[in-house]
């Protein structure tokens, strides 16, 4: 279910770390700061961009195998191997669903196959439906950060104990959604739209991601 608080500080970090990775006190405390400021806003509703990504954990490992196996035809469409990824992830999102009794997404209002196909459309021609009038920007955020969730929670169901550092290159570096977000970061970044230039700027790909495939 979607909630409008008054005021939110939205993060890019991994779910269940509102603050960040764990024993760090002094990052911890910078992201509560500036979600208390919120609070000097004369009035509501404010959505606020947190401007740094997270630090990597000291303690976690670097690799984790993927749920499922993504095999794809050659001649396959990004659509449709988009679309397929989704699908195979669902019986995993579904077991991550019951195991913790709730999910973070459906802010879009979109199934994650409706949400992939939206994404997959504004990738192609750059036009999207608006989501309760909201502007492009804002509404591809949403489709995004539910994709992101999606599989960020498929992939903490799966068998061992996956962590948080692993899981994010596993989504970059492994999935046709990471690719896309990728290709939309592109698009973004030559957009005129400040609703698109904010997004890249803010939320879209986490910078040490950027770095990677500079």
């Amino acid at each position: 279910m979607a909630i409008n608080p008054p005021r939110a500080l939205w993060v890019s970090f991994m779910l269940g770390r509102p603050f960040g990775v764990p024993n760090d006190a002094a990052f911890q405390a910078r992201v509560l700061t500036a979600a208390l400021r919120l609070l000097e806003a004369p009035s509501g509703p404010v959505l606020a961009d947190y401007p740094e990504d997270a630090p990597a954990s000291d303690d976690e490992a670097q690799g984790v195998a993927c749920p499922v196996s993504f095999a794809q035809a050659a001649d396959s469409s990004p659509d449709a191997v988009l679309v397929r990824e989704v699908e195979a992830l669902q019986p995993w999102h579904d077991r991550a669903r019951e195991r913790r009794g709730h999910s973070m997404v459906g802010l879009s209002k979109l199934s994650p196959v409706a949400a992939a196909l939206a994404l997959a459309q504004f990738l192609r021609d750059q036009t999207i439906t608006s989501i309760d009038g909201l502007n492009t920007g804002e509404t591809v955020k949403l489709v995004c950060e539910d994709l992101r969730n999606y599989y960020y929670e498929a992939a903490a169901a799966r068998p061992g104990t996956p962590n948080a550092d692993a899981i994010q290159n596993w989504f970059w570096r492994d999935t046709a959604c990471g690719q896309a977000f990728l290709a939309l970061y592109k698009i973004c970044v030559a957009s005129s739209d400040a609703s698109l230039q904010k997004l890249q700027a803010t939320s879209l790909v986490p910078r040490g991601v950027l770095l990677e495939t500079a």
